[in-house]
């Protein structure tokens, strides 16, 4: 039997035989296989228990990641005295999840991925921002590619994004360049993939959504304000394409202006003093028919 299917099925015995599901750092594995309470050992076989504890978990860590990565992901979360044993299996599953729906994207994708990596490129600022800068070539008609996000385990933000000039707009589409940036994020920052339970478009310059929040500025909590955002601006039909491509569905929409959240504002807008003013916040979740629970 291989490594990892014997670290799930001992994980499996001890999570039937134990529904109080103790802390992570509370536990240990003996040279059989077997799960065990450290401090129900003798104290000098306890880091023995542990280490053998670590190796197994270690073995069932995303494969993508480096090795050290692995390591260092495992220790932290080791020692913290909240994570469960139940909560941490969850985490990889869904990690698993998420990564299988990345590979489908990448099949699904395969051309526009093919122009991305040939008009930008990716990285990670020391700050944690997710950077895809590009131009093309000298001699050519001037077109410009550049998406700057944040990504967190529960909070996405979207600051800025945008292809000008000769661009051809459907070379590529930005839920690409998202689905890039959050892989790399996450595997850089050595965190297992989550899902985000928010989606903000930060300091809003797009002149037609603005008019759009304008228009709706009596009741930002409407049908029609959610309708107007999502399928008619590009800030919303961007998002709403992420959303359903990372397999995610929408529920509420905030809209906050001036950093403060509002359901309406009862005073004029000038579209042009507006412009970095809204922050519109997209709560979303898994859909269930692309994520399930172990």
């Amino acid at each position: 039997m291989n490594p990892t299917a014997a670290a799930t099925q001992a994980i499996e015995r001890y999570l039937a035989d134990n529904p109080d599901n103790e802390p992570l750092n509370a536990l240990g594995m003996t040279a059989d296989g077997r799960i065990v309470r450290l401090a129900e050992q003798e104290e000098s076989q306890r880091p023995t228990l542990r280490k053998g504890f670590e190796r197994q978990l270690r073995a069932l860590m995303p494969r993508e990641i480096g090795r050290k990565s692995r390591q260092r992901m495992i220790k932290k979360t080791l020692g913290t005295d909240v994570q469960t044993l139940g909560g941490h299996i969850e985490e990889l599953w869904r990690d698993r999840q998420i990564r299988n729906r990345l590979l489908e994207l990448e099949t699904k994708y395969a051309s526009e991925l093919v122009k991305l990596d040939k008009l930008t490129s990716t990285h990670i600022t020391p700050t944690g921002y997710a950077n895809t800068e590009g131009k093309n070539q000298p001699g050519e008609p001037l077109a410009e590619y550049i998406f700057i996000n944040e990504f967190t385990q529960r909070h996405w933000t979207f600051i800025d994004n945008a292809k000008t000039g000769a661009v051809n707009r459907k070379d590529f589409y930005m839920s690409n360049v998202i689905a890039r940036q959050y892989k790399l994020s996450f595997d850089t920052s050595e965190w297992l993939l989550e899902l985000p339970e928010i989606i903000e478009r930060d300091s809003i310059t797009n002149k037609k959504t603005i008019e759009t929040l304008k228009q709706h500025q009596d009741d930002y909590s409407s049908d029609d304000f959610r309708t107007a955002f999502l399928e008619t601006t590009d800030n919303g039909k961007s998002t709403d394409r992420v959303a359903r491509d990372l397999g995610l569905i929408i529920g509420s929409i905030t809209v906050t202006y001036e950093g403060q959240p509002v359901d309406r504002i009862a005073d004029p807008i000038d579209i042009e003093q507006a412009h970095k003013k809204f922050c519109v916040q997209v709560h979303v979740r898994p859909d269930p028919a692309v994520y399930d629970v172990p």
